[in-house]
């Protein structure tokens, strides 16, 4: 077995997939730079208030990325044996999870922001902001329910440029109402913090459009219909869909709450330090789209081979996807050094918050090479390859066991600085990467999930009126 895939039509493979969803989640940090600049405009308060309140939406979006990555894990291996059926009932079984899932965090968001808010800091005026800004998200919950849990799913049988084009447009939308809402121009009202939010809950709206288009008019792969959303699904596919996808789904749901216990440990700090993180989390987004990229065809392309029965080959390709990992991890840490100073002066901030973003960003140099060899390897490769109990035990047990504790034990039992804390809350980082790397080296990350349920392979080539 050599160490690198020498067949061309891989590589092709891999920017197929892989550049999209890149160039889908550079829009997507776009926007999230965009509102952090405007936000920045009014103050550390107004930073700080948006990126606590979206803690709240990025523990929503972590569960239901967990719970499309765990479809997904099923959907691509079917994919793999062109058995369309199986991937319709797991789509409509995943989107009444994902709703159900959105409709709990609607409520809580509109009738309990307050209670929200306190879990992340003491700060009133912080609060104060906050509240108005999770009032509008009910909406973002629900309508991105669908949007993720569609374009994952597409994703995984090689749909993957319906989501950047969605995205762009969402961008455009995000953009003017933002400049509109949070500033009162062209005689709209100066809302602020909630405008952002407003702005957002009518981009999200608009990518919700676009997305239910698409699947129900154009797609020919799937063949997913509104009666689809009523199929009865069988026993054998939620077994599975336990079996695989719920270890995935808890995956992402204790990782988030530990993620956000950062944010917790930021928030006592003070509002400075949640304001140079949130600088941080946006120059990190800017240098790792790529990462992400690979890390889903890492994901697709493993499910596919080996749910074509192709093993060995699934083998050869987890190499080459390490080797890939590093050289965009050090690509990353040098992006990251040569954009720091022109990031963090572009913002309305005082000296004290540029200080701390430089010191953790000083860091994230060295740490974003763990990261995109974790994301590639654990998240990629090995979770495409079935073994998404071992990626669970790692990833939460890390985080559990080492970020937490050493976070809350660093920033407000020991008062240490802002950069040893930061190191701190990512150790989990290095060691998930090291775990990764070691569960390569031998076989027993490969699962065929598709042999637990024996049914013939539909008709791919027909489609369905």
């Amino acid at each position: 077995m050599s160490l690198i895939v020498r067949d061309k039509y891989f590589y092709k493979t891999v920017l197929a997939i892989a550049v999209p969803i890149a160039l889908q989640n550079m829009v997507t940090s776009a926007v999230g730079m965009l509102d952090t600049i405007m936000l920045g405009q009014l103050g550390e308060v107004a930073m700080s208030a948006s990126s606590l309140a979206n803690q709240v939406g990025f523990i929503f979006m972590m569960i239901n990325f967990g719970l499309t990555s765990g479809a997904g894990i099923l959907t691509s291996q079917y994919w793999g044996r062109e058995d369309a059926d199986s991937i319709r009932k797991v789509m409509s079984l995943t989107y009444r999870i994902s709703m159900g899932i959105a409709l709990v965090f609607a409520v809580g968001a509109t009738f309990f922001p307050g209670m929200l808010m306190r879990i992340f800091t003491k700060d009133e005026a912080i609060i104060h902001e906050g509240i108005r800004y999770l009032r509008y998200c009910g909406v973002i919950y629900l309508s991105n329910a669908f949007t993720i849990t569609t374009t994952s799913i597409l994703r995984t049988v090689g749909t993957v440029k319906i989501a950047l084009y969605s995205t762009i447009a969402s961008l455009m939308v995000n953009v003017f109402f933002n400049y509109c809402l949070i500033f009162g121009k062209f005689g709209m009202p100066q809302m602020g913090v909630a405008g952002a939010a407003l702005a957002t809950m009518i981009a999200r709206l608009v990518e919700f459009a676009i997305i239910t288009v698409f699947l129900f008019r154009v797609d020919r792969k799937i063949g997913f219909r509104v009666k689809d959303f009523w199929c009865r699904v069988d026993m054998a596919t939620i077994k599975l869909f336990m079996k695989y996808g719920v270890p995935v789904l808890c995956n992402e749901l204790f990782w988030s709450l530990g993620n956000s216990m950062s944010a917790v440990v930021l928030g006592r700090i003070g509002a400075e330090a949640v304001a140079a993180n949130s600088i941080c989390d946006i120059v990190f987004q800017m240098t790792s789209f790529f990462i992400w990229g690979a890390a889903n065809a890492a994901s697709v392309m493993t499910g596919n081979t080996i749910g074509a029965g192709e093993k060995e080959k699934a083998r050869e390709q987890s190499k080459t996807f390490i080797v890939i990992s590093l050289g965009l991890g050090i690509i990353a840490s040098l992006m990251i050094l040569g954009l720091r100073g022109f990031m963090v002066d572009f913002y309305n901030v005082a000296d004290s918050t540029k200080e701390i973003a430089y010191s953790i960003m000083n860091l994230m140099c060295f740490v974003c090479i763990f990261q995109a060899m974790g994301n590639i390897n654990m998240f990629g490769t090995l979770r495409g390859g079935g073994d998404s109990r071992f990626v669970l035990i790692c990833d939460v047990g890390a985080m559990w066991g080492l970020s937490v504790p050493l976070g809350f034990l660093s920033g407000l039992v020991f008062h240490w600085p802002i950069w040893v804390v930061y190191l701190c809350l990512r150790s989990s980082e290095i060691f998930t990467c090291i775990a990764g790397l070691v569960r390569l080296c031998g076989t027993r990350w490969i699962v065929d999930v598709t042999r637990e349920k024996k049914q013939g392979p539909s008709d791919l080539a027909e489609e369905r009126k």
